[in-house]
């Protein structure tokens, strides 16, 4: 297949020497961050990979790229043009049965199929439905913060995790959030870093290699979620959830989803109902700790508002500051920074041709540092946001077009109401001497971890220097 000149010769990174591309692939699955970061800066918004061409990055049956998707004329496309390009499933074992089920959700679908499934998904997310799910976020988020006190160290990872875990299990499914049922979780985080892995490609499915452990995990997966499904049409229709809502909902014909299409759709709500979440947590919770005239500023409109209790349904309009906090923290710490396509008809980006074949990567995060729209794109300044107004392809956390997050208003309540709870009880503060590093393996999370000493509110931050590469992801006050 021909390709254009103009595609041809896309600026871009140089291949590393003596190892040709393959080693800018290797930089860029070390650091997707650091690789991507750069680029808009140095090349423009619609960059090669590498440039004079490269195989296949992340879609293993592309033909041509990629390209990096990077500012709001490039990306536009890629989020509305829904029939050139396509989304894939996850890497893995075809030879699974239970792994292409359960991965095989909205994010793996395209054209008829995804408009379909996605109508059937909507009610369990609209605004009333969503509402409805406060009194489950406000309880987990008690349980939680009862067990803390003032002068501990706690990990914020791992906090978040088990308090949107405990969401997620009560609003997806109605079920209370023991032990038992939080592994649900721990399977989806395992096998997504498999699938992930490059060592799950070998196609050797023997004892003890991480392929078989794939394997076994998705089938052991796909077990708990029929477990789920039969027990809530055992136990009966009546819990406001989303599973229920989703096993009520018919779409025009009189369709519903299958089992099959439920165990899809079910793995990825609950991956992307309390990963991505949990990650806008602690960005939040670390960038206020950095900056106190911030965290002091929202204590103060939490503590007028909302006195102490947890939020209210009519009291979120009030809370103005902390709207602002979220979306500036959204975006300069985007969970998922990146999102990958395939073109699977002839297209064209900023007026270059694209070849049929072409893996595409948009990314979110560095659209959100654009100096034409944000000006000092790198510093946290939420008060940007009472006047500033971004198109949908300049500010997309959630993404944009017909395949934006359908539970975005859903991750939105949460933030709000865990945030405005926990900072009217705490003031948490970075230990000194502990660097924070970043991962990205599909959510964008700090590495090893984030230790936090609980201060009483009202009470100063320390104020230590944070080492690490985040640094390098926002202007930190010295």
């Amino acid at each position: 297949m021909t390709t254009s000149a103009a595609f041809n010769n896309l600026p871009g990174p140089p291949p590393m020497r003596f190892v040709g591309w393959r080693g800018n692939m290797i930089q860029f699955f070390r650091d997707p961050i650091g690789y991507m970061a750069p680029l808009a800066e140095r090349y423009g918004h619609l960059v090669a990979f590498s440039k004079g061409g490269n195989g296949p990055v992340l879609i293993r049956d592309a033909k041509f790229g990629p390209v990096f998707a990077l500012g709001p004329e490039s990306v536009q496309p890629v989020w509305t043009q829904m029939s050139a390009f396509h989304l894939t499933r996850v890497p893995g074992p075809r030879d699974s049965q239970s792994f292409q089920r359960i991965t095989g959700g909205l994010f793996s679908m395209n054209d008829d199929k995804h408009r379909q499934q996605r109508k059937l998904l909507q009610p369990a997310f609209h605004k009333n439905r969503v509402d409805g799910y406060q009194g489950a976020m406000v309880e987990m988020a008690e349980r939680v913060l009862s067990g803390w006190r003032v002068g501990e160290v706690r990990d914020m990872a791992k906090e978040m995790t088990h308090l949107t875990l405990g969401v997620a299990n009560k609003t997806l499914f109605g079920m209370e959030p023991t032990q038992g049922e939080l592994s649900l979780g721990e399977k989806i985080q395992n096998i997504v870093t498999l699938s992930m892995s490059p060592s799950t490609l070998i196609p050797l499915n023997l004892p003890f290699t991480p392929r078989r452990r794939l394997i076994q995990l998705s089938e052991a997966m796909e077990a708990d979620l029929r477990a789920v499904i039969a027990r809530k049409r055992t136990e009966g229709l009546h819990q406001n959830d989303v599973l229920t809502t989703l096993l009520q909902t018919r779409d025009e014909d009189g369709g519903a989803l299958t089992d099959e299409e439920l165990i899809g759709q079910l793995f990825l709500l609950f991956f992307a109902g309390h990963d991505t979440t949990k990650s806008a947590l602690c960005w939040t919770l670390f960038l206020l700790s950095q900056h106190p005239d911030c965290l002091q500023k929202l204590q103060t409109e939490l503590s007028q508002t909302l006195r102490g209790s947890p939020p209210k349904p009519e009291q979120m309009g009030q809370l103005v500051y902390l709207d602002r906090v979220i979306k500036e923290s959204l975006r300069l710490f985007t969970p998922a920074p990146f999102a990958v396509r395939i073109t699977v008809a002839p297209t064209s980006i900023c007026g270059v041709d694209l070849p049929i074949g072409t893996e595409v990567i948009a990314s979110p995060y560095c659209l959100h540092r654009n100096p034409k729209v944000f000006a000092e794109p790198l510093r946290f300044w939420p008060d940007r946001w009472e006047k500033l107004n971004p198109s949908p392809f300049e500010y997309a956390p959630f993404g944009a077009g017909p395949r934006m997050c359908l539970g975005a208003g859903f991750a939105t309540l949460e933030l709000k109401i865990v945030l405005s709870m926990l900072l009217q009880r705490f003031t948490p503060d970075m230990p000194g001497g502990v660097p924070l590093h970043r991962k990205t393996m599909i959510v964008l999370s700090p590495a090893g971890g984030l230790p936090m000493l609980l201060k009483a509110p009202g009470d100063p931050l320390s104020r230590r220097r944070i080492d690490g590469n985040v640094r390098e992801m926002v202007t930190l006050p010295e």
